[in-house]
């Protein structure tokens, strides 16, 4: 058999240790990471191996040859341009005549591959995927299998919500030459986006099977600086290389001078020609070659890599140093920073905990370093959530992140492009604002203000202005002294998580795209989209049936940012606004939750005034809560089984609602001879699929998203009581009755991945795999999603009655808490 290693990758998370060194030659115990794979190969007897690499491909020839150093053959194919996964293998097809196995050259792995040739050769399989289980795994592909080892289906890094197993792709195929004829040599193609989909479509014989042993892709600072110790430590079957040891867990490499004085607590591996003098103290920490430590200098739980000079007297904990750097007396260094090749750092410098230092740089004495030189890189492991990028307003979401973050985003895009931005009142917002508008124009984006709004208003404007993008910048509804920024595309919806992670990608990575002086962006304001935005929405409507009744609606409402669109659309709508002046006294809105306590005081308002509709609305707009005559207030699940109802019978033949959604909805698609769709629960993908289906009834109303816009929704609300002369109470006594409930359950991170492989198992053809897991019963159904923020899951049940709701939830609750407990399991 022969084999491949893709050694192309550049290692943008890894930066600044692999600015000038591919990702395959970063030393795991001072010997390059694309070592460990020959070896291992080499153990299974395959010694013919093509080595496909495109950044900096010479120091890996340079340092590997023809391979005869290791006892195999090796052949380097560079790409002149990233070919992906596929790519690059095909790039080396006149090598690949028989099985053979593909293998990153940047991954670490004990796995005994000879199981997986065998059950390739026994199951005549046309592609193997070797698998491993990792507890969290949202930044690997997914794999699915059924119970013979077929794959039945691909997700490439999930959400939460998506995640339906724990086995992941590692990246380690065994494939047959025909996957040549699938796709065409020279163009860029991947194995887990393109080809291996392709092979499911055409229902070849695509198998996986997972392996047990140690694997790790080292994707992060993290999992890179983990791996050291775990190989060092003996926690995986990879042998430490031949080595002098001298006493427990202390291996010396060759002419390595040790001061009879030094301190060392093992693990400890000191490389080749290393000199390490008199009091110092060395414990749980990896040592390169011809590194010189000055006296009394302390090293704890550290990775130093070759030919450092440390002076006297310095400190260093759980830190990583490339080469060829120069730590000055005195000077201390904390846990996880990382400091790339040929620094200098000063006498008595003190570099803080997570701090990463790009090659060349220098150090000034007595200088405390508490930010990253030269390009910032981590704020937090994934920007996005359900809900756009959320954190602590001025804590977390600075001026400085949100202009880095817009940076990122515009170099997404094409220079020239339009991006419309929008924001609400406060502070905050409009300051974080501008932060974004400088970040766009650098990268030479042209950037369009339309003001002070909601998000309905910066939607519409991206559509309206013919927009490439839009951000619109607000005040948490849930928490005031949070700060959410939604990115949308050019149909006004939110960005899919494939874009998320370009501007993740990018973010992370300082991979920004600069332009000249003369390039720089536009700016233009556009104050009057609020104004367009109500004068299209209202011309939507049958205005003068709704304006005849005259209608009188009690809102409660935050005046500062919906003081001037609220009134003046119900005005349009020859509606009274009685308001009951619950107003924020800070200079941030009352939270949604808050805000609900004032349903007693919209209900007495309305009794008084005769009024014959109540709101509650959160300061975005974007949740509505309607009351009743009767006192009744709708949550959010009524609210969407009474909007479903009213596009349905305007004549949507498309409805996508989100997975939780009643079953009810289903009976009433049926009724009007529609379709319903069930999506993920994050806001994109309903609302995307919502415009993509219904083109042709756009000539109303549908052109908004009245689930997400709550003036929208009002407005399908007052002109369905005008046009069937009805009071809400009598239009919701027409919609069929359902029994919703929900708990959640805490579960730590790591034990997310593990609950949602069980629960897959005990699913059957019935259960629906979109977001979560949902189990179908004779009498209702559940469905168990674990939250992307939070450590938690999620349990949503509807029932034929309550007490069937209840007793559900309960044996879902109940099964999650047992898989939770097994950790064995």
């Amino acid at each position: 058999m022969k084999a491949v290693i893709m050694a192309g990758g550049q290692g943008s998370r890894l930066r600044p240790l692999t600015c000038e060194l591919p990702k395959p030659m970063v030393p795991i115990v001072n010997y390059p990471v694309m070592e460990y794979i020959i070896e291992l190969l080499k153990r299974e007897g395959i010694t013919d191996i093509a080595v496909t690499s495109f950044y900096l491909p010479q120091k890996i020839e340079d340092y590997f040859g023809n391979g005869e150093k290791w006892g195999v053959n090796l052949q380097y194919f560079v790409e002149k341009e990233p070919l992906g996964t596929a790519g690059s293998v095909h790039n080396a097809d006149e090598l690949l005549d028989e099985t053979f196995i593909v293998i990153s050259g940047d991954a670490i792995t004990d796995f005994k591959l000879d199981e997986a040739i065998r059950f390739h050769k026994d199951e005549k399989a046309d592609a193997t995927l070797i698998l491993a289980r990792e507890s969290i795994p949202l930044d690997y592909g997914v794999v699915m299998t059924d119970d013979n080892g077929r794959i039945v289906r691909f997700l490439e890094k999930p959400n939460w919500g998506q995640v339906f197993s724990d086995t992941i792709n590692t990246g380690i195929y065994i494939l047959e030459p025909v996957i040549f004829d699938l796709y065409e040599k020279d163009q860029k193609y991947d194995f887990s986006k393109d080809l291996f989909p392709l092979m499911l479509e055409k229902e070849m014989n695509l198998c996986a099977v997972a392996l047990e042993g140690y694997w790790n892709d080292i994707g992060s600072i993290e999992a890179y600086y983990q791996t050291q110790f775990d190989l060092l430590e003996g926690i995986n079957d990879l042998q430490i290389k031949p080595c002098c040891v001298v006493g427990e867990d202390i291996f010396l490499e060759n002419a390595v001078e040790l001061d009879e004085s030094v301190e060392v607590n093992g693990p400890v591996y000191i490389g080749e020609g290393s000199v390490i003098e008199a009091g110092s103290h060395l414990q749980n920490c990896i040592i390169g070659r011809n590194c010189r430590i000055a006296a009394n200098t302390s090293i704890k739980n550290s990775v130093i890599w070759d030919n450092n000079y440390i002076e006297s007297n310095v400190e260093i904990r759980g830190a990583l140093i490339a080469n060829n750097v120069t730590i000055k007396n005195r000077a201390a260094i904390f846990d996880m920073a990382v400091v790339g090749k040929n620094v200098i750092i000063g006498r008595e410098s003190r570099l803080k905990p997570g701090i990463k230092i790009w090659p060349e740089k220098e150090i000034e004495d007595r200088t405390v370093v508490d930010t990253n030189i030269i390009r910032q890189e981590t704020w937090k492991r994934d920007l996005f959530s359900n809900r756009g990028v959320v954190g602590d307003s001025n804590i977390d979401i600075t001026a400085e992140f949100v202009s880095n973050l817009a940076v990122a985003y515009g170099s997404t895009l094409g220079k020239g492009d339009e991006v419309v931005l929008g924001s609400d009142s406060y502070n905050i917002s409009s300051a974080l604002k501008r932060a974004m508008v400088s970040g766009l124009q650098t990268v030479g984006i042209n950037v369009v203000d339309i003001g002070e709004s909601i998000s309905a208003v910066t939607r519409y404007s991206v559509v309206h202005l013919n927009a490439r993008g839009g951000v619109h910048i607000r005040v948490s509804s849930k928490e005031a002294n949070k700060t959410v920024l939604e990115f949308f595309d050019q149909d006004g919806v939110n960005i899919s998580i494939a874009e998320q992670k370009e501007i993740e990608k990018k973010f992370f990575t300082g991979e920004f795209h600069r332009v000249f002086i003369n390039e720089i962006g536009d700016f233009a304001y556009a104050p009057e989209m609020a104004k367009k935005y109500l004068e299209d929405l209202t011309e939507s409507l049958n205005l003068e049936e709704i304006k005849r009744n005259y209608f009188s609606v009690v809102v409660d409402y935050e005046h500062d940012s919906l003081g001037d669109i609220l009134p003046l659309f119900l005005h349009k709508l020859n509606c009274q606004l009685l308001s009951t002046r619950n107003y924020s006294e800070d200079s941030l809105p009352i939270s949604i939750e808050k805000r609900m306590e004032a349903r007693a005081r919209v209900s007495r308002i309305m009794k008084a005034n005769g009024s014959d509709l109540g709101v509650i609305i959160d300061h975005n707009a974007e949740g509505l809560y309607i009351i009743t005559q009767a006192g009744r207030m709708l949550n959010n699940c009524q609210y969407q089984v009474l909007i479903s109802y009213i596009l349905l019978e305007r004549g949507i033949k498309h409805l996508p609602v989100p997975v939780n959604t009643p079953l009810v909805v289903e009976s009433l698609a049926e009724e009007f001879g529609a379709t319903v769709e069930y999506t993920p629960m994050n806001p994109q993908a309903a609302m995307s699929s919502y415009y993509q289906n219904n083109q042709q009834s756009f000539s109303r109303i549908l052109k908004f998203y009245p689930f997400t816009d709550g003036l929208a929704g009002l407005a399908l609300i007052l002109e369905e009581m005008a046009r069937k002369n009805a009071s809400i109470d009598n239009i919701l006594n027409r919609l069929p009755e359902f029994f919703l409930n929900y708990a959640e359950i805490n579960c730590d991170w790591k034990s997310k991945g593990r609950v949602m492989r069980q629960l897959s198992k005990e699913s059957d053809a019935g259960s629906e795999l979109i977001d979560g897991i949902k189990f179908r019963h004779n009498n209702g159904w559940a469905l168990v999603v674990p939250d992307s923020e939070k450590p938690v899951f999620h349990i949503y049940v509807e029932g034929q009655d309550m007490e069937t709701a209840e007793s559900l939830t309960g044996f879902y609750l109940e099964k999650v808490k047992k898989i939770i407990e097994n950790e064995g399991n």
